[in-house]
């Protein structure tokens, strides 16, 4: 009778022990989402190889660690609003992508005392950096974050231009579907997507620039149409691999110079900064079809934007 109680007793112990590793693991998460947030084999194949990584490299994991402990340190002595998380993290290189994952979406530590600015610069920092490495390993966290309930521009932004970054099809699909609906997430998407340099993206911006949208969001799109059809980025390799250069640098400087006498001030400032940095042949065209029926103010107006297009760094 006794062994039975002692079995008892130990067979509850066990069973509360088991219970309490569930809860905590059932409780782990990421600073932008809970595992939960990943599809179930995205889950289990991201979890292995975050073990084998943390066990053939644990330096990886435990620099980002003391990174993440240096933060409000940092955050007290930063010159700016925000630490250059993003600039430090790349330097960590590609042994940093799977220590990153782990801190985006499987198991961080939590925020604690972090304050508002450091807590916002880690989290940017880490997705701006996961994107930067371009690994379809990220590619379901990356969706997964977006999709999260998150509604700050910037943060969203941020998403979207890892997201993006990832230059696959549905990566641009994703964007674009979200680009068209409505909501707060909208702006954060439109900043962001221009690192998607697919032609459906400078499309779907070019369409969006077209309608003529308010000044604030012309501002957003222009600046991602220089971005997605930008000549310098365009001479990346990894880039230029989708063969779609032409046609992504076309459609954003035929809608910017369209677009140009539409908006005045910053917008078009914008507008201007964008044109400059697509670079396209077709430019010196477009802004004389644009004069034509414009007034002589519109047309010198245009003319002036030739002039900085033909004079512009990139193109001596």
């Amino acid at each position: 009778m006794k062994a039975k109680r002692v079995l008892g007793i130990s067979l509850l112990a066990a069973g509360l022990l088991l219970s309490a590793l569930t809860g905590a693991a059932s409780a782990a998460e990421g600073v932008w989402i809970a595992p939960d947030r990943l599809a179930a084999q995205d889950r289990a194949t991201l979890v292995q190889a975050i073990s084998v990584a943390r066990k053939e490299n644990p330096t990886a994991f435990d620099t980002l660690a003391r990174l993440r402990e240096d933060m409000p340190a940092l955050d007290a002595q930063k010159r700016g609003r925000y630490v250059p998380v993003t600039a430090i993290l790349k330097g960590l290189g590609k042994d940093a992508l799977l220590p990153m994952l782990n801190e985006l979406a499987i198991d961080a530590k939590p925020r604690g005392d972090m304050v508002d600015d450091a807590w916002h610069a880690w989290r940017v920092g880490l997705v701006e950096a996961v994107g930067a490495l371009r690994d379809s390993r990220a590619a379901p966290v990356l969706f997964a974050i977006l999709d999260t309930t998150e509604m700050n521009t910037e943060l969203v932004r941020a998403a979207a231009s890892a997201l993006g970054k990832l230059g696959t099809d549905a990566a641009a699909q994703k964007l674009v579907a979200m680009a068209k609906k409505e909501g707060p997430k909208q702006k954060g998407v439109l900043a962001g997507m221009g690192d998607c340099r697919r032609r459906v993206v400078a499309e779907a911006l070019a369409s969006t620039l077209l309608a003529h949208p308010d000044a604030e969001t012309a501002i957003l799109v222009a600046r991602s149409l220089g971005d997605v059809g930008s000549a310098w980025a365009w001479k990346t390799p990894i880039i230029a691999a989708s063969g779609e250069e032409e046609a992504v640098r076309a459609a954003a400087a035929q809608a910017l110079v369209t677009s140009y006498l539409r908006y005045e001030g910053e917008a078009r400032t914008a507008i201007t900064k964008a044109v400059l940095m697509v670079d396209h042949a077709s430019t010196p065209t477009l802004a004389e079809d644009a004069k034509r029926g414009a007034r002589p103010g519109d047309q010198a107006a245009l003319d002036a934007l030739v002039e900085r297009f033909k004079n512009s760094p990139l193109r001596r």
